[in-house]
């Protein structure tokens, strides 16, 4: 375990020792796991508080971590089994085949893409535990979902298809010119990026379908990464060993690097860093400062499986996005302590932030921005102030998207 951004050596070895690795898959932060693939297949899970090691499911050939840290694997047989609180469960109803991509969602559902045969088209499945499967038809191309799980979009040459789970039509289209070639979205789910074989990359309103502005590369872009608070944008140019850095917030191409790129690095952490492998080792550089210097480095890393967690060994706990309770209220001087907020966003950029509250008080909804108290805190886009938690969850339950509890004066 290192701490960024310098890379120190946090001084907390695991007590146990892990079997050969294949690749990194994520964490579940409120259970204290984090997940790894082993080299055999199978699931391997770290306990960050006592630091052992243990192994869950075998024949594991496809998994995905929702965004509440559920995680879902698919074995040899097709076999669907998620792990919720360190419990393996398994779902009714197989795949019909291996699934080409997963996503996990909020309400206890997996998204899973398989690709086509002769129609060339594919299709999404919609698995749950107590439910039957729902099965819908997609054109081919790169897909990619909100973190929540309530939207999907492929690059479909043409066009970017948008598929949205349990609303009717699910289905709708948004016209593009220059060959979509890959999607992703924002963090916050409310903007859409589009890479394409001709032309800069597009950002997309994901409730309005437009296209908001053409953000110049050096040239084609490939796969897309983005950061968690939506700030950058990591694009790995097509058929090069190289990363582009885009600043969102500004709408810029930053500069590049050198380095390969995998599933687990590149990545944006912490802010405004970035993790990469630089010949041998794994370097930090400061993408918000001048020139993009390094700020750390481990010697022999470039070997290793990386993964960012929020969470400190000292803590026994994760780290809070926000714990101060000094934030300040659009058009609201009183205390913001024992209030309770639906939060519905984050973002870096004001901008945005304010963009989709308006948007929000438009349809009638209380919303407004809850200003970043420290360097590296979000913008966050909240419902409310609600009397109490009961009230606030009640009102969250007919919102009909993703949304948090959100209590400044806890962490």
């Amino acid at each position: 375990m290192y701490r960024l951004p310098r890379l120190q050596n946090a001084e907390w070895p695991s007590t146990g020792a892990f079997p050969p690795l294949q690749r990194a898959l994520g964490a579940d932060l409120d259970q204290r796991l984090v997940f790894a693939a082993g080299a055999d297949n199978q699931i391997v899970a770290l306990d960050l508080e006592n630091g052992k090691v243990r192994s869950y499911l075998a024949a594991v050939r496809s998994t995905i971590i929702g965004p509440d840290g559920v995680l879902y694997t698919v074995d040899d047989s097709n076999q669907v089994t998620q792990i919720v609180r360190r419990t393996p469960t398994r779902f009714p109803d197989r795949l019909s085949a291996r699934p080409r991509d997963l996503f996990g969602t909020l309400n206890d559902e997996l998204l899973a893409i398989i690709s086509g045969n002769t129609d060339n088209n594919s299709q999404l499945l919609i698995l749950s535990p107590d439910q039957p499967v729902e099965r819908f038809s997609l054109p081919p191309g790169q897909a990619a979902a909100t973190m929540w799980g309530d939207l999907v979009a492929i690059a479909a040459d043409t066009a970017v298809v948008l598929f949205a789970p349990h609303v009717e039509p699910p289905l709708r289209s948004i016209r593009v010119d220059g060959h979509a070639q890959s999607v992703v979205f924002s963090a916050s789910g409310h903007r859409l990026y589009v890479a394409r074989r001709e032309g800069g990359l597009l950002e997309i309103d994901r409730f309005s379908d437009k296209v908001l502005r053409t953000i110049d590369l050096p040239g084609p872009a490939g796969a897309l990464r983005p950061d968690p608070y939506g700030r950058w944008l990591l694009v790995h140019p097509a058929g090069v060993d190289s990363v582009w850095v885009v600043d969102l917030s500004s709408g810029t191409y930053r500069g590049a690097f050198a380095t390969g790129w995998s599933n687990n690095l590149p990545v944006a952490a912490a802010g405004s860093l970035l993790l990469l492998r630089q010949g041998d080792d794994v370097v930090a550089h400061d993408l918000a400062a001048d020139g993009m210097p390094e700020t750390g480095r481990v010697a022999g890393g470039g070997g290793d499986l990386w993964l960012p967690i929020a969470w400190t060994p000292e803590r026994g706990t994760r780290l809070p996005v926000q714990t101060d309770t000094a934030v300040a209220v659009s058009n609201d001087s009183t205390s913001t302590q024992s209030r309770v907020y639906l939060q519905v966003s984050s973002s870096q950029n004001p901008d945005w932030a304010g963009d989709l509250a308006s948007k929000l008080k438009e349809a009638g909804l209380p919303a407004s921005v809850l200003n970043p108290h420290r360097e590296g805190d979000p913008y966050r886009v909240v419902l409310g102030p609600y009397e109490s938690r009961e009230t606030a969850e009640a009102a969250g339950r007919k919102l009909g998207r993703p949304f948090f509890i959100y209590q400044p004066d806890q962490q």
